[in-house]
């Protein structure tokens, strides 16, 4: 790579695909030097490790670890590829406003339009981290044109979803957890059938069609 700083700045501003520039990190450590390289030497941060429950069970002060930290990012449990591609392309634009503060950008809100559009506009029951991951979301909304007002394309976005996965009326599953919805083997989306609890109502199983082999999927959740 030539010149890690433009290639880092493109990203910043939009020039440089998201997905490309995650693949470039992985495949070229260079990349990570540089971004280490502009923090000063002594900087720290907080190292935190968790429990099963996310509960904070240790804490301290270690060197600064760009590499821990983006590898942080890019593997944080129950986050969507969208949602890790967004917190990335955060904390890479704070490093540079941070250490090159005379570094002159303008920054790219794609990702974070897409993200926001995506919490306003997914429906709770089917919004499940193997739909978001699949990209079926971001390919729908890129679909429709952006000429239509947001309250318009929300309406859209939910009524082609609701197509898509052949919900019919008010017939969705109760998801006493987050959504799990599945997807049938080959990625494609699958119809709900119903929902029955058990065990005084602290259990709960959903099952779903795979249309193309009319196989059922069952789901279980439970308090």
């Amino acid at each position: 790579m030539v010149d890690i700083k433009q290639f880092v700045i493109d990203y910043i501003e939009g020039k440089v695909d998201s997905k490309k520039f995650i693949e470039t990190l992985k495949s070229d450590s260079s990349i990570v030097e540089w971004l280490q390289n502009i923090i000063p030497t002594g900087t720290t941060m907080f190292d935190y490790k968790f429990d099963e429950c996310f509960r904070v069970i240790d804490k301290k002060e270690v060197p600064y670890d760009v590499n821990g930290v983006i590898n942080g990012i890019l593997t944080q449990r129950g986050e969507t590829a969208l949602g890790k591609e967004y917190n990335l392309h955060c904390y890479i634009t704070r490093l540079i406003k941070n250490y090159l503060p005379m570094e002159k950008f303008t920054l790219d809100k794609a990702l974070e339009t897409k993200v926001k559009f995506l919490l306003e506009a997914c429906p709770e029951y089917l919004d499940s981290l193997a739909i978001e991951n699949s990209g079926i979301f971001e390919n729908l909304m890129e679909q429709l044109p952006e000429s239509m007002s947001k309250t318009k394309r929300i309406k859209e976005f939910r009524k082609r979803l609701k197509e898509m996965f052949y919900v019919e009326g008010q017939k969705y599953p109760r998801w006493i957890q987050e959504s799990e919805w599945p997807l049938s083997k080959t990625g494609k989306p699958t119809k709900f059938i119903c929902q029955k609890s058990a065990q005084k109502g602290e259990v709960c199983y959903y099952y779903f069609l795979d249309m193309d082999t009319q196989e059922k999927i069952e789901i279980m959740q439970a308090y």
